[in-house]
């Protein structure tokens, strides 16, 4: 079987309710490879942008290791040059993440994980990897986890790359690297709008997006824009008695 077609499986189809939790975290890995074209070149510019801050190649590594979140760490590079306190670097990292909140919500709610599956889960949930693990037929935790794991080692991978090669590398944000995981999300969001409902919500957190890109963080306006695309998805729902394409399963076995 080809890489390819593995790929395709576990993006267009999911994993089976019999598939074992390696399975499923495989299939959570593989689903998250398109994505490392937008984390390691992003990966790679938080390395260099570190390196030339006077962050050591240690601390650089550590930061990736333990944080893991770009937003956050571009950040705290020009705060912490600055001599900023540690607050603030806490209020900015707890700003920029403020979205997580409500995917981590979502994630146990739906899974229920065990009091280490929660941490485990917590420590790899990001947006892309809540996003694709989404595409199976349910959310699963070591499809989750799986695709965590991914992203956190192409992640890594860049900034081991940006932080040891920082003066063989040309600046890749003068490059329009920052445009390729917007699109990288886009391919993710597509197959999932199935239902008018689904349609409504894209749209209305898309238009939210818009309007709050300019007067507050980007982790502010995704939870801006998630709530009120969910509100106005789960109204819309309500009003025409749809079920969503990802729960008709579920709902279908039960009435039998």
């Amino acid at each position: 079987m080809s890489i390819r077609h593995t790929w395709w499986h576990s993006i267009a189809r999911g994993a089976s309710s019999s598939s074992t939790p390696l399975a499923l975290f495989v299939g959570g890995f593989i689903a998250m490879l398109p994505l490392w074209t937008g984390a390691i070149p992003i990966g790679i510019a938080y390395g260099v942008a570190a390196r030339g801050a006077g962050f050591g190649l240690g601390e650089t590594l550590l930061m990736s290791l333990t944080v893991f979140s770009a937003a956050t760490q571009v950040s705290a590079i020009a705060l912490l040059s600055k001599g900023a306190p540690w607050f603030v670097l806490i209020g900015v990292a707890l700003a920029l993440n403020a979205q997580l909140l409500l995917i981590g919500l979502a994630v146990g709610r739906q899974t229920r994980p065990s009091p280490f599956g929660r941490l485990v889960a917590a420590y790899f949930l990001t947006d892309g990897t809540y996003g694709v693990a989404l595409t199976s037929d349910r959310l699963t935790l070591p499809r989750l986890v799986g695709a965590g794991v991914s992203m956190f080692a192409a992640w890594n991978i860049g900034t081991a790359l940006g932080a040891t090669a920082m003066h063989t590398l040309p600046d890749l944000w003068q490059l329009g690297v920052d445009v390729i995981v917007p699109l990288t999300f886009l391919a993710v969001l597509v197959p999932r709008v199935r239902t008018r409902a689904a349609a409504l919500t894209a749209l209305v957190a898309g238009v939210v997006t818009l309007l709050l890109i300019r007067l507050a963080p980007g982790s502010i306006v995704v939870l801006g824009a998630s709530l009120a695309g969910s509100a106005v998805g789960a109204w819309w729902s309500r009003r025409t008695h749809t079920v969503p394409a990802v729960a008709r399963p579920t709902a279908e076995r039960d009435a039998r």
